[in-house]
């Protein structure tokens, strides 16, 4: 049986399913053993309050579990991970201590490391561990998935430094033709889009929606880079419009009588949204490179899908 460590922020079993996870079940029908490695999480994590945790059914698995035969998880909290503030000098002190983070997962990963075939490394705190990853794997594959500019999401800076020394991967994968380019100076980048298998939205769903219908019904199917501005005054705009939007918030949204906000839903309850709805909205921030969302997004891949018409745009702020 072949091996794969993937490095993710995402878990195993959690409400979204984002492309890494599709990846992991990819490889696991192809009778392929995962490892699949929860990493960008530390005890500020749980001092802080990290709404990433909110958001699950249930504590994580802290430690190695060995779920079925070809899935095993390991979630561990290092002293810290890079994490940025919005203080200069604060961000300088903490970088002098991201080798804690390095440190602490390096005897966790060095077995299931040592009998890889591939690493799978996905953009945010698992780069750092990219020179990690090359030593204790020389034998495998190494693959950075960027599924996300780091730059628009507020990533500390040596996630960039990280990004940029990227030599220790044999490939680096992306959707998006945006992205591809930043790292143009790699021998080895190939576009991969992403997809999720017909057998998953082949399936009939109940529509969620209150009926009867007073106007047109608007989804918003995710969060990343969410524009609360046009989002408010498309609902004023259209006062018989009812808009819907899932997805986890770092903020307390406006309070409108036709906006409901549902908060990070699974992946079935978030197709049956996108199913029977009329308009699909992706109103992302007006912000250098966020384009890349227009290959990158599961939920613009599902409003296609669904043949609802959707919206992106990017507006003045």
């Amino acid at each position: 049986m072949k091996r794969a460590v993937l490095l993710t922020g995402h878990f195993p079993f959690q409400k979204r399913l984002p492309s890494m996870l599709w990846v992991s079940h990819h490889l696991r029908a192809a009778r392929w053993h995962i490892t699949h490695v929860t990493v960008g999480y530390s005890w500020l994590s749980k001092i802080f309050g990290d709404v990433r945790l909110t958001t699950l059914d249930g504590p994580p698995h802290h430690g190695i579990h060995h779920h079925v035969t070809n899935l095993t998880s390991i979630y561990s909290l290092p002293p810290i991970h890079p994490v940025k503030t919005n203080r200069a000098p604060i961000n300088r002190l903490l970088e002098l201590s991201f080798g804690l983070f390095t440190n602490h997962w390096r005897p966790l990963l060095r077995a299931p490391l040592s009998c890889a075939d591939l690493v799978i490394c996905e953009s945010g705190p698992p780069v750092v561990l990219g020179p990690l990853l090359a030593e204790q794997a020389p034998q495998a594959a190494h693959i950075y998935r960027v599924s996300d500019d780091i730059r628009l999401l507020n990533g500390p800076d040596i996630l960039l430094r990280a990004e940029r020394d990227h030599g220790h991967f044999t490939r680096i994968s992306t959707a998006s033709p945006h992205i591809a380019a930043r790292f143009a100076d790699h021998p080895n980048v190939t576009i991969d889009p992403i997809g999720i298998p017909h057998t998953e939205i082949r399936v009939s769903t109940t529509d969620p929606y209150p009926t009867p219908r007073p106007g047109p019904v608007a989804v918003c199917a995710g969060t990343t880079l969410l524009d609360f501005p046009p989002l408010t005054r498309l609902a004023i705009a259209r006062p018989q419009w009812q808009v819907h939007v899932l997805g986890r918030l770092r903020q307390t949204p406006p309070t409108l009588p036709n906006i409901t906000w549902h908060g990070e839903q699974d992946f079935n309850t978030t197709l049956a949204y996108i199913a029977h709805a009329d308009i699909g909205l992706a109103p992302y921030r007006n912000e250098p490179g966020g384009e890349y969302q227009t290959t990158n997004s599961n939920r613009i891949l599902l409003y296609r899908r669904h043949r609802i018409a959707f919206a992106i745009r990017r507006y003045p702020q």
